[in-house]
């Protein structure tokens, strides 16, 4: 990998080969400069990626790194060093800044981060650039990407427009378009020249930040309703509901008494009648 060393305005280049190298200003530094601390940087090339973790707080291409933590350094981009040193990382010959930057390193990003967990709203991480680190919700129907104030997914890079992209949810789907950015929109390495559908995983490129999309997650389905068992059409009728019995249904021997009574006395006014009738014939 080359690159190129800067200090009072005079450019050494040099390069490195494929490995973890030390940099500083002590004996024992792979990269010695003078002026500088032992071991102040480790250097990891892998292929076209490189990683830099300092011993102190350095900057890349202007943005504050914490000491002992890991900053992926893409070609073009200036590592800031003490006593007004810069190292800045070349790019191949024959390759441009960006698709160096993207196609080279996405991969890697891709399979070394780990899978974020599921979230019920749609969302951007922000996998490099000034903003590394932090998760933007796609909440709104649409939503503008920028530098801007007005921008809701809002980025400190100053290679990024005021108003650079757009993302639309509309039945479901969500779409990226271009707002007419000086430098482009890229989607996995593709320039954005209509509104394109976004995946899961797709990682978006506007300036030199890179954002990696995440579909929000599949709602259940509603569980379903038990049907009602059917009812029978005749409901037997109750023990407790009266019942009214017919004439001819009812035996003799259920007979009310009174009925009784008339009957006994119908048949002695019979009797008498049949006495008086003999009595005056005889």
């Amino acid at each position: 990998m080359h690159f190129e060393f800067e200090h009072l305005n005079t450019a050494t280049p040099f390069e490195l080969p494929e490995g973890i190298h030390l940099l500083g200003g002590g004996a024992e530094d792979h990269v010695r400069l003078e002026g500088l601390p032992d071991r102040l940087l480790t250097l990891r090339i892998e292929a076209d990626r490189l990683m830099v973790e300092a011993t102190r707080a350095f900057t890349v291409a202007g943005v504050m790194v914490p000491p002992g933590v890991p900053r992926l350094v893409l070609p073009g981009e200036v590592v800031g060093l003490p006593e007004r040193m810069s190292l800045k990382v070349l790019a191949p010959a024959g390759d441009t800044e960006r698709q160096v930057g993207t196609m080279a390193v996405l991969k890697h990003l891709l399979t070394d981060l780990e899978e974020p967990p599921p979230s019920r709203a749609a969302a951007l991480t922000c996998l490099m650039g000034a903003d590394v680190g932090r998760t933007f919700a796609l909440a709104e129907a649409s939503t503008d990407i920028g530098r801007g104030k007005e921008a809701s997914v809002r980025l400190r890079d100053i290679a990024v427009s005021r108003r650079h992209a757009r993302i639309r949810h509309q039945e479901g789907a969500f779409l990226l378009e271009d707002l007419d950015s000086p430098n482009g929109l890229y989607l996995n390495g593709q320039r954005v020249e209509t509104a394109s559908t976004l995946k899961e995983g797709d990682v978006i490129e506007l300036g030199r930040t890179l954002l990696r999309f995440q579909a929000p997650m599949a709602e259940p389905p509603p569980p379903q309703e038990e049907e009602p068992p059917a009812e029978q059409e005749t409901a037997p009728a109750s023990d407790d509901s009266p019942t009214v019995a017919s004439s001819e249904e009812t035996p003799e021997g259920s007979r009310p008494r009174g009925e009784w009574w008339l009957i006994g006395l119908g048949a002695t006014l019979a009797l008498v009648g049949m006495l008086a009738t003999y009595a005056l014939v005889a």
